[in-house]
């Protein structure tokens, strides 16, 4: 089964998004051929604008399964199911590469270049929890719902303003998150 067919049998199954097929399609096919995707945002504001695909100012769960699913597939380079590390440590690094273009310092640029590739392997590592040296489609999804779950602050299943508010509010009242408004 090629990527687009993989994507349309998605956007087929997942009709809590009230678009039509043709319109999921469409929008799984777009955001597979967009450039590099973004690691889900602690920010639950800009977590909205990242995963919205289509443009209603929220993300619903089937929504964010969608566009993680499509992520998955755009970095899985040899369409084998599976992340390697090389597949998943060269995506990351061509994003960072791109963010960290804007460093002025050769020398700042290359030690925190260091830094975030390690990371993104101790991060690889963390994500294989079979430990068998990929990551599945399975595993992918997992880390994804656990972040969308922390910015569903009301657990009603959507990430919207409802959420960001309580963020807000809970920010007022000192309480502290590993997500924010």
């Amino acid at each position: 089964m090629n990527r687009l067919s993989m994507i349309a049998k998605s956007a087929v199954s997942l009709p809590s998004l009230h678009l039509p097929v043709a319109a999921l399609a469409l929008a799984a096919s777009t955001l597979l051929m967009a450039g590099p995707a973004s690691a889900a945002s602690h920010s639950s504001t800009t977590y909205i604008s990242e995963q919205d695909i289509n443009g209603d100012g929220k993300v619903s769960l089937a929504e964010f399964k969608l566009g993680r699913e499509v992520e998955f597939l755009r970095m899985d380079f040899n369409a084998d199911g599976q992340l390697s590390e090389a597949e998943y440590l060269g995506e990351f690094e061509a994003r960072l590469m791109a963010r960290l273009s804007k460093i002025a310092d050769p020398e700042k640029r290359r030690e925190e270049q260091q830094r975030q590739m390690r990371q993104a392997k101790v991060r690889f590592g963390v994500l294989d929890t079979d430990k068998n040296g990929s990551i599945s489609l399975e595993e992918f999804m997992a880390t994804g719902l656990s972040m969308f779950k922390m910015h569903d602050r009301n657990q009603d299943g959507v990430v919207d303003e409802v959420d960001v508010k309580i963020a807000e509010d809970e920010r007022k009242a000192g309480k502290t998150s590993f997500v924010s408004p």
